[in-house]
């Protein structure tokens, strides 16, 4: 019986005067078996242990890129995050002029990884929020004291904001402990909650130590949080994941340390890919990205197409929330809308902080924003 079999796109600009197919048999190789072509056993050819050449195509308009079809044995990942990242893109990261455009798996894959445990309809059903973008922001700066950081949390959820995150600076330092910080922020979100007669969601950073990232993650669960922010990157691309679904928490990825995997347009992967269809698969409900417009680089191609390999059917996954970020503000609500549609959660940050000294104003101005642009658009 022949093994299932899960397919990448590589697009492949070789960088010395080999031809096309001998890079194609170096990713094979590399990200497999790792020795010498002609040491490879003669039965792991015959089993396609080692990945398969399925198509190369010249792309048009640029003689020197290629558009590289592989195939790999799904068995050889075990199904599991990190041994999935090294037959992706393992030693070959290495390398240069290897970019991932695309992948394609299998429906048992889709179905052991599990994708979003609550996704767009599962966070819109605990926030009674549905026909709208939500309305998210990230409290900060760091170095501000617990209850300077509950305060402003109680006046965006007195506000109306829908879900409130940390910074992802935010950890356990000791100006705001991450137990007494998240204690008192989630009571200041109990109480504006009950005097707005809304439903904010509190999603605190994870990081550290093993140990401490698992204890955060229960704390996080016995104080009432809904979710966590989770870096996969900072923790682990499979720790976060796994605490959330141990202790029943949504999760919302942030993309720092990422970003070597963008600047080069010839390397990497493609922030569809990995913020979209990577992350979205190991479990993210809602995944942050940088905006087009604002202070980083992603183009608005990039953006559309990262929203809608989050959203877009798949193999019976969970839809995810996409959540454009970095330098956005009150006054570009509707073009994001435009952008990215309803399912979308909309993060302004430190706008906020500049739009007023009073985080309820600051609130209630962007979910006013945020209903204004909506009734604009409505036929």
């Amino acid at each position: 019986m022949t093994a299932p079999r899960f397919t990448v796109l590589y697009r492949v600009t070789p960088d010395d005067d080999r031809s096309i197919e001998a890079h194609a048999k170096d990713i094979c190789i590399e990200q497999t078996v790792e020795i010498p072509a002609d040491a490879v056993p003669a039965g792991h050819w015959e089993k396609g242990i080692v990945g398969i050449i399925e198509k190369i195509t010249e792309r048009p308009g640029t003689p020197t890129d290629y558009d590289v079809l592989i195939s790999y044995r799904v068995d050889i990942t075990n199904n599991e995050i990190p041994g999935l990242l090294n037959v992706l893109f393992g030693n070959i990261s290495i390398r240069r002029g290897i970019k991932i455009v695309d992948i394609s798996f299998t429906p048992d894959q889709l179905k052991a990884f599990g994708g979003p445990r609550y996704g767009i309809e599962g966070i819109r059903k605990a926030l009674n929020v549905h026909g709208r973008p939500l309305a998210t922001t990230a409290i900060k700066p760091l170095g501000l004291s617990s209850p300077e950081l509950a305060a402003m949390c109680g006046g965006y959820a007195r506000g109306g904001l829908d879900v409130i995150k940390d910074d992802h600076g935010l950890i356990d330092q000791h100006f705001h402990p991450f137990r007494e910080r998240i204690a008192r922020i989630a009571e200041a979100i109990r109480e504006g909650n009950a005097k707005s007669g809304n439903v904010t969601h509190y999603y605190p950073m994870l990081a550290g130590r093993f140990d401490q990232v698992e204890a955060q993650a229960a704390f996080a669960k016995e104080q009432g949080c809904f979710g966590v922010l989770v870096p996969p990157f900072l923790i682990g691309p499979d720790t976060g994941f796994y605490l959330a679904r141990k202790y029943d928490l949504a999760v919302m990825t942030h993309p720092t340390f990422s970003g070597t995997h963008f600047h080069d347009p010839r390397h990497g992967m493609t922030p569809a890919v990995l913020l979209g269809k990577l992350f979205r698969l190991f479990g993210a409900d809602i995944s942050v990205f940088p905006n087009f417009g604002g202070r980083f680089t992603f183009s608005r191609e990039e953006c559309v197409e990262l929203a809608d390999d989050l959203r877009k059917p798949w193999g019976g996954l969970n839809g995810a929330f996409p959540s454009p970020a970095g330098g956005m503000t009150i006054e570009k609500i509707g073009t994001m809308i435009d952008a990215f549609g309803v399912d979308t959660a909309l993060l302004i940050g430190g706008a906020l902080l500049r739009y007023s000294p009073d985080q309820e104003v600051s609130a209630r101005a962007f979910v006013t924003g945020l209903d204004n642009a909506m009734k604009e658009r409505k036929p």
